[in-house]
């Protein structure tokens, strides 16, 4: 209150200050332009003078006003388009979740010019119109998610052919994935759909050569890549020696051997392979190299399995044959298998009373039914009939001591039926 007191009190004293120069001089203005004269006082020229500054100043305010209302209108256009952009764009996933393709690819695409990731807008619309089995929509998305986002290349690459996977058009998936493999050789999403596309296509020798890269990149687990490699390996090399395209057998042995070669030394080391590859080579009439595979296997990973089967090869040079798995005593002397299979070899060297010390020696570490047939069978040649029916009934009694449980006959239908027999 006496601040304003104040204030009216300096208003009147200088109005009265400024009257009383008013009536004591006028003062006198003149303003003229071509035929037109303007004359006034000093103090109403000041007046008109500070009322043209003001209207200058106000219209600069309301033009500045009027130009950020536009810009308020603009902001406010575009909160409202990018608001409805969301909206859609959440209905639209929620339509491709729910398999509503049609509607999915409609709110997709209509969304994704005012979005802030109008990439997956697109790919979206791309899946959408691939289930529901528009090829050319498909297309046209992917082509507008590419120019949509800069870099995009291999997001589009990979939607591309996630999508050729899913409607079987593995051939041109490959040829997708391939060109990106090139280009992004340590990308784990192209590795694994190539090792799926490969697995479709049946095309073994080209997974064969990826698996180091999927092993690197850790697609799987370590079990799981060594179970796929295990498999992969056996199917290249049963292709390697199948008969497909009218080959002679030793082009195919030929094959085979160089399929062998290329796998990694850690694989070769297990039994499954090894086996698979010796019965491969067996069966295209090549013992030598299926020796040579099994020996080398078992120098470097024992196993009893192996070790019986090189027992069973018939090569050329059996003395040679025998000196390496006399060798082999020295580390595995307490193995049976080992044992029947020097015995077996000492046969083919015609060594008779070595395969039998071999033999029993094998049956003392463990009782089978191969040991007590090939020693009553070497016995029956000797000529000792009883010890070789003793062995032989014994190896019977294996055998039969695997067969399943079933019923049968007792001592009344075995007379029953042999006096059948005998009338």
């Amino acid at each position: 209150m006496k601040r304003l007191f104040i204030l009216i009190l300096l208003v009147l004293i200088a109005g009265y200050w400024v009257a009383d120069l008013i009536a004591e001089d006028a003062g006198y203005v003149l303003l003229s332009y071509q035929n037109t004269t303007i004359e006034t006082s000093m103090w109403i020229g000041l007046v008109l003078l500070l009322a043209a500054v003001l209207v200058i100043y106000f219209s600069i305010w309301l033009f500045i006003r009027l130009l950020g209302s536009r810009d308020m209108v603009r902001r406010w256009t575009h909160n409202f388009k990018y608001k409805r952009s969301v909206s859609k764009t959440t209905k639209g996933l929620m339509d491709l979740v729910e398999g509503n393709w049609k509607e999915a690819q409609k709110k997709l695409s209509q969304a994704a010019p005012q979005s802030d990731t109008p990439l997956i807008n697109y790919l979206s619309a791309a899946r959408a119109a691939s289930a529901g089995g528009d090829s050319a929509g498909t297309e046209l998305f992917l082509q507008k998610a590419l120019e949509s986002t800069p870099g995009s290349e291999l997001a589009v690459a990979i939607t591309k052919a996630e999508i050729e996977v899913q409607q079987g058009q593995y051939e041109q998936a490959l040829a997708t994935l391939l060109v990106q493999r090139h280009n992004h050789p340590r990308n784990k999403h192209v590795a694994q759909l190539l090792q799926q596309v490969y697995m479709e296509l049946e095309d073994w020798e080209s997974l064969h050569e990826l698996m180091p890269l999927l092993h690197k990149l850790r697609i799987s687990t370590d079990a799981k890549l060594d179970e796929l490699e295990h498999s992969t390996v056996l199917k290249v090399l049963d292709r390697a020696a199948g008969d497909q395209g009218g080959r002679s057998e030793l082009d195919r042995a030929h094959d085979l051997l160089k399929a062998w070669q290329r796998v990694p030394a850690r694989v070769k080391r297990e039994e499954g392979v090894s086996q698979a590859y010796a019965e491969l080579m067996l069966g295209l009439n090549q013992p030598e190299k299926a020796e040579q595979a099994l020996q080398e296997t078992l120098d470097q990973a024992w196993s009893e399995k192996l070790v019986e089967s090189y027992g069973l090869l018939n090569v050329k040079d059996s003395q040679a044959q025998m000196k390496t798995a006399e060798r082999w005593l020295r580390k595995h002397g307490n193995s049976a298998a080992l044992k029947l299979t020097l015995g077996r070899l000492c046969l083919r060297n015609r060594l008779w009373g070595k395969a039998r010390e071999f033999f029993m020696s094998s049956l003392a570490l463990e009782e089978t039914a191969q040991a007590h047939a090939e020693l009553g069978r070497l016995l029956r040649h000797m000529g000792e009939q009883k010890a070789c029916q003793e062995h032989m009934q014994k190896g019977f009694e294996l055998v039969a001591a695997a067969l399943p449980d079933m019923p049968m006959p007792d001592e009344q239908h075995t007379q029953i039926a042999q006096m059948a027999v005998e009338q």
